[in-house]
C-alpha cells in the first residue's frame, strides 16, 4: 500500500470541498504532483519548486528543461507542470479570441486582454507585435525582440517592416516590465511615440501599445490601466489606483 495514500486523498478531499481558492500554493503544486510522480512523497518536492521559481504560476511558466535542474523532478514531471501552464495560457487566448481561426481583436478589452495572455509566460522583458487586416483579424503576432529592448524600441524598423510584410491595416504592440510595474518610464513613452509616428507615415494605424503585468495592463492609448479579474471582467482605473490595489488600500 502506498504510505502517502492518505495524505493524498486529504489533498483531493481538499480540493473537492474548498476548491482551488482554498488551497495554498504548495498544496495544489502537490496534489498536481500527485498525477505525474504516483509512488513519492511530493510534498518536499512541491517546496522545492516553490522555493526555486518563487511562485505557482511561475513553476507552471517555467520550460520543463529549467523543472528538471530543481532535485526530484524528472522528465514525466516536468513536462507535465509545463504542459499545465501552456494549457492555461492557449485557454485564455481562445477565450479572448473568440475561439474563431482568425481572433477578432477590436475592442481594447480582447485586444488587451490577447495580449496579456500572449506575455503570460514571458519571463524577460520581450516585445511582441500583432497585425491585424481592415476586420480587426488577426493576421500575425509574434515576438520582435527578447531580453534587452533598448536598440529595438530606440529603431520602429524592426515593427514596421514586420507589418508590411504581413500587409496589416493596424498593428498592436506590448512589452512586459518585470518588476510587475506598469508605469512607462521616459524611453517607453518616446518610443510609443517614434513607433506611432512612424507607422502612420507609411499608412499604418497604431491601434494600441502596452505595458505587461501579471493580471493587468498599461494602454498608452487610454493612459489607463485594464485590471483583468476574468475574460469577462475587466476593471478599468488609473496608474494610481492600481497602485493602491497594490498595498491593499
Amino acid at each position: 500500500m502506498n504510505e502517502h495514500a492518505g495524505h493524498r486523498a486529504r489533498l483531493r478531499e481538499s480540493y473537492r470541498e474548498k476548491g482551488i481558492e482554498g488551497m495554498a500554493d504548495h498544496q495544489v503544486l502537490e496534489l498536481l504532483l500527485t498525477y505525474a510522480l504516483p509512488r513519492v512523497d511530493v510534498n518536499p518536492l512541491a517546496h522545492r519548486l516553490l522555493d526555486r521559481f518563487g511562485s505557482l504560476n511561475e513553476v507552471l511558466s517555467a520550460r520543463p528543461d529549467q523543472l528538471q535542474q530543481v532535485q526530484g523532478v524528472g522528465e514525466s514531471a516536468a513536462v507535465f507542470l509545463s504542459l499545465l501552464g501552456q494549457v492555461d495560457r492557449r485557454m485564455l487566448l481562445q477565450r479572448f479570441s473568440g475561439h474563431t481561426k482568425r481572433p477578432i481583436l477590436g475592442t481594447p478589452s480582447t485586444l488587451g486582454g490577447y495580449m496579456l495572455a500572449l506575455g503570460l509566460q514571458d519571463r524577460y522583458e520581450t516585445l511582441r507585435l500583432v497585425c491585424l487586416n481592415k476586420k480587426y483579424e488577426l493576421i500575425y503576432e509574434g515576438v520582435v525582440s527578447s531580453g534587452s529592448l533598448t536598440e529595438v524600441l530606440a529603431d520602429p524598423r524592426p515593427v514596421l517592416e514586420t507589418a508590411l510584410v504581413h500587409k496589416a491595416c493596424f498593428i498592436a504592440l506590448s512589452h512586459n516590465h518585470p518588476s510587475g510595474d506598469l508605469t512607462p518610464s521616459r524611453e517607453d513613452e518616446a518610443a510609443a511615440l517614434r513607433i506611432e509616428t512612424a507607422a502612420e507615415a507609411v499608412g499604418i494605424g497604431v491601434l494600441d501599445q502596452f505595458i505587461l503585468g501579471r493580471d493587468a495592463l498599461y494602454s498608452f492609448r487610454s493612459q489607463r490601466v485594464l485590471l483583468f479579474s476574468a475574460p469577462d471582467l475587466v476593471t478599468d482605473m488609473t496608474l494610481g489606483e492600481y497602485g493602491q490595489r497594490g498595498r491593499g488600500s
